[in-house]
């Protein structure tokens, strides 16, 4: 069901988050009626968290057009992130260190998998609702947000 990971999975953590992600995603439908029932605000995102375990937690996203997340951290969880419908863009830098910045697009049926120490953004820079599941393990505890990379 995972049809395209783009970064290795590096430790339990990692492996948990997407074997969770595709236990999941076994059930597709029960998604999409779980997101008919978000509430949205015009341009912002809405959310369900969808599984609750000691060890790891996930959460169904669903992203009205030209919504983002601003840039951020996951606290020191491992992430999966799963796009079922839309697009979504991921922004980054590769070295926090450094200012070259690199944008990726994760297209409909697209997982990839987010390191503990990853700081990005995303956004649906479309019109169109884009839907997202995230796992995150160890549980997603805090997250961190830093500003704007300047451009």
């Amino acid at each position: 069901m995972l049809t395209d990971v783009l970064t290795d999975a590096v430790d339990g953590r990692a492996i948990r988050a997407l074997s969770l992600a595709s236990e999941l995603l076994c059930d597709r439908g029960a998604l999409l009626v779980r997101a008919r029932t978000l509430t949205f605000v015009p341009g912002e995102r809405a959310w369900t968290r969808v599984l609750d375990t000691p060890d790891a937690d996930a959460w169904l996203i669903a992203w009205d057009g030209s919504s983002r997340v601003g840039a951020h951290d996951h606290g020191g969880s491992h992430g999966a992130v799963h796009v079922l419908q839309g697009t979504l863009t991921e922004s980054y830098r590769p070295n926090p260190k450094e200012a070259t910045e690199r944008v990726r697009h994760i297209t409909r049926g697209t997982t990839l998998t987010i390191p503990e120490d990853h700081v990005h953004d995303v956004a649906n820079l479309g019109r169109r609702r884009a839907l997202s599941l995230h796992v995150y393990s160890p549980r997603l505890t805090s997250m961190t947000f830093y500003p704007p990379v300047p451009g």
